[in-house]
């Protein structure tokens, strides 16, 4: 399968906020609260994805199969406080639920890695739902180990919590 990898723009928005609902809603069904997922806005998400890519605060790029977009990754400059200035984050993943296990994941973490090392970062961290088994058994295929620093919050009325990954440059 040929999968291509191109940065998003800010027309982008829509189709990348819809991957983002249906992803949640395939990926945290029986993590999240059912009503919390059902309740999701394609419309809502679009508009914040905008106001993200316009802004440029953080770099998405796109995996395109056969013309059509299967998935994203969003990454830039870390967000935790503990960690100093060599260190990239990466924000989020998702690919459209019928993409599942067929590489894209993979390839959408080797382009934002190797992104995030030319834009100086030489290590990455990523936070993950601690009860997403499948996400964390892929983190750790494309070489990220948990580094046992966990936080929760709540979503929808319920306490959730995340464990936090990392990878040391020179692995990418």
């Amino acid at each position: 399968m040929l999968v291509d990898i191109r940065e998003a723009m800010v027309v982008d928005a829509q189709a990348i906020a819809e991957i983002h609902v249906s992803s949640w809603q395939s990926a945290y069904a029986g993590i999240m609260p059912p009503s919390f997922l059902a309740a999701l806005s394609v419309d809502k998400r679009a508009r914040s994805w905008r106001d993200a890519l316009e802004s440029r605060r953080i770099s998405v790029a796109l995996a395109y199969t056969a013309g059509q977009l299967a998935g994203w990754v969003a990454y830039g400059k870390c967000r935790d406080t503990d960690k100093d200035a060599s260190w990239g984050e990466i924000e989020a993943i998702y690919l459209d639920p019928s993409q599942y296990g067929q590489g894209i994941g993979a390839l959408l973490m080797q382009h934002a890695c190797r992104s995030l090392d030319e834009m100086g970062y030489t290590h990455a961290l990523l936070w993950v739902l601690t009860k997403n088994c499948r996400a964390r058994t892929f983190y750790e295929r494309v070489g990220f180990v948990a580094d046992d620093r966990t936080r929760e919050f709540e979503l929808g009325g319920s306490v959730l919590c995340e464990i936090r990954y990392q990878r040391l440059g020179g692995s990418y």
